[in-house]
Order: structure tokens, then sequence, then C-alpha cells
């Protein structure tokens, strides 16, 4: 008795076929939110977010970097953290060199950093944290002193 496996061959190979077809077709576009933005808070002291494709890094002088998970939803920003904190955004503004959000709390704009090392390239290893955690203290000094005059 004789086994045809040319249909089951024919199957695997469209399926295969259409798995490499569908993992190379377009990736998904990259949000405008990403990357490094400054913002000041209400008593003008200057902080920075980073913002890659999950998370939100928020670094503050008082307290440092700490990460946030974030959900987009049309225009709609949800944050949230492991310890059930969440806060609902509008996001009103979304351009390239600046956002907006607002709650019923405050409107926060926020603008383009450009930095020389990103912080989520930087904390793959202590040196590159070091020199970015480095970087952050020079920005934030030099605000400071800026809007002190």
């Amino acid at each position: 008795m004789e086994i045809n496996d040319k249909p089951f061959f024919k199957l695997f190979g469209l399926i295969l076929l259409g798995l490499v077809v569908f993992s190379c077709g377009g990736k998904e576009k990259e949000s405008p939110l990403f990357g490094n933005w400054y913002g000041f808070e209400q008593d003008s002291t200057y902080y920075e977010l980073y913002i890659n494709d999950t998370l939100i890094v928020l670094n503050h002088e008082n307290i440092g970097p700490i990460g946030y998970d974030y959900q987009i939803h049309e225009n709609i920003l949800i944050v949230s953290n492991a310890a059930g904190m969440e806060r609902i955004w509008l996001l009103e503004d979304l351009e390239k060199e600046f956002f907006t959000i607002k709650d019923s709390l405050e409107t926060i704009t926020y603008f383009k950093l450009e930095v020389p090392l990103d912080f989520f390239k930087s904390i793959q290893d202590s040196s590159s944290y070091a020199e970015f955690k480095d970087g952050f203290t020079s920005r934030y000094v030099e605000k400071k002193d800026i809007d002190a005059q």
C-alpha cells in the first residue's frame, strides 16, 4: 500500500509560506509618542519621560526613574503601575516636537528631547547608565539655573 504524502506537503508548504509572508509583512507603525521628552511640574521642577512601546519611564531628580505601563485607545492615554495606581489622560496634541495631555487636575505639555544616549539603551550596562544619569543631572541643573533667573 502506497501512502500519498503530496497533499500534506502542499498544505504544509502553504501554511509555511503564509506564516513567512505574515511575519515579514509591514511592521507596526512606530508611535510618535516613542522617544525622549521633558516637561515641568506646576512648581517648575524639570523632569523627563522616556517612552517605548509598552513603558513610560518618568525621571525626576527627587524620585529617580520610575516605570509605568501605558496603553493608548484613540486619544486616551491610560497610565498604570504595579502598585495599582491608574491615571487616565486625554491626549490633546501629538506633534513631532511636543505633545499635550490633560485630565481633570492638570494639563501638561512635553517637548522632544534629543539625547546622545537613549535611556532604554543605557540600562543595558552600568557604565552607559552612569553616563546617562550624569546627562540627566546636567540637564536638570541647567534647567534649574535657567528657571532661577
